[in-house]
């Protein structure tokens, strides 16, 4: 069974989300999608998520709190795909690696063209989207 993880950043002072783009050079070239990839051994889903973000945008921000967001599971058994928020206190720049050609910093429901399938999936999914903005009016009621 292969296990992923990735995420969106949720910005506390805008509200807005940020997304990577795909490098030409990774599969599904120059789609919008999560950061984050695919476990290695053992991992737990948090610890694939926290390796992933080192290796593909440098130094971490200070993350406030990681929220699961949903977790996929193929038809197959054989594929899993956990997502996460990542709340951080403001947006900030990444130091982008070689699987990634950009990024932004968008409105929710506000989503860059194209969307990786897997993205799509979940940025169109009613109750997803419904979990995020209650995760920011969560964080903007402290």
């Amino acid at each position: 069974m292969i296990e992923a993880s990735g995420c969106l950043f949720l910005s506390q002072d805008t509200g807005r989300v940020m997304l990577q783009q795909r490098s030409g050079d990774t599969s599904h070239p120059r789609t919008w999608g999560f950061f984050g990839g695919k476990g290695e051994g053992n991992e737990r889903p948090i610890d694939i998520l926290l390796r992933e973000l080192e290796e593909e945008i440098g130094i971490i921000p200070d993350i406030q709190k990681v929220y699961p967001l949903n977790k996929f599971t193929s038809p197959d058994k054989k594929f899993v795909y956990n997502t996460f928020v990542v709340e951080v206190v403001q947006e900030f720049i990444p130091q982008l690696n070689n699987e990634s050609d950009g990024f932004c910093w968008v409105k929710i429901g506000n989503w860059p063209r194209p969307l990786h399938n897997g993205a799509k999936a979940q940025l169109f999914n009613k109750q997803i989207i419904k979990k995020i903005r209650t995760i920011y009016e969560d964080i903007n009621q402290h």
